[in-house]
């Protein structure tokens, strides 16, 4: 039995991928964004001891991503029904596959390091389920050692991990935090966004798409958070 890191990722198409953001930004700066997170997740992942496979959607979407994150890794294709369903079929055939532990992250948070994906497989040896929390509710980052059932509701309403993490306790599971950070949805994430990018030379394409757009000088607005990870605690 080995370990599985894979990547959730949409085809990177206009009106399609990052449509929350495009909203906001216009939805060809959006997939032009996008594109960026695959290609800098893809680069540093594929130098690491885990070399990620690739959760997709739309069937025919693979020639798409794999011309920016090479062809490297697994690829799994994504069925019908809500983000809810999808990644719980994941984890329901983990088994199958012959997974014994497996993580599934966003390519939503470009930022995240490999160290933070180390430690989520290291919580696994001890926990249940390990989380990557973000500051809106929701989850980076999320792995099981097994399956288990606690995969129920709707997404993207700013409850989810509190309503996954209350289903484990009432399972007798064992739950593990990791670092929170943000995932990049909405435009006030960008704010995030361009504070890290400054300080990080393992995100040039991201970077430079954010000066391509013209979206790197903007100062963001005073926030609660400063972008900077903060240590979760387990539970």
């Amino acid at each position: 039995m080995s370990d599985a890191l894979y990547v959730i990722a949409k085809a990177p198409r206009v009106g399609f991928a990052k449509t929350r953001l495009g909203r906001a930004i216009g939805h060809e700066r959006a997939v032009t964004l996008y594109r960026a997170f695959l290609r800098d997740l893809a680069t540093r992942f594929s130098s690491s001891s885990f070399t990620p496979g690739w959760y997709i959607t739309p069937p025919d979407a693979w020639p798409e991503i794999s011309h920016l994150t090479g062809e490297t890794g697994r690829v799994l294709l994504q069925g019908d029904g809500d983000l809810t369903e999808r990644q719980r079929e994941l984890f329901e055939g983990a088994a199958g596959r012959g997974e014994r532990r497996t993580v599934l992250i966003a390519a939503d948070s470009p930022h995240l390091t490999v160290g933070v994906v180390e430690e989520a497989f290291r919580c696994l040896d001890r926990r249940d389920l390990v989380f990557g929390p973000t500051y809106d509710g929701g989850y980076y980052l999320i792995g099981m050692r097994g399956y288990h059932d606690v995969l129920q509701g709707p997404m993207s309403v700013g409850t989810e991990l509190e309503g996954i993490m209350a289903r484990a306790r009432l399972l007798g599971l064992s739950v593990g935090l990791l670092e929170a950070t943000f995932d990049v949805d909405e435009a006030e994430d960008l704010s995030y966004l361009r504070r890290i990018v400054r300080g990080r030379p393992d995100l040039p394409v991201t970077r430079n798409a954010l000066e391509s757009l013209g979206l790197l000088e903007q100062e963001p607005q005073p926030a609660d958070r400063d972008g900077v990870f903060d240590r979760g605690d387990q539970v």
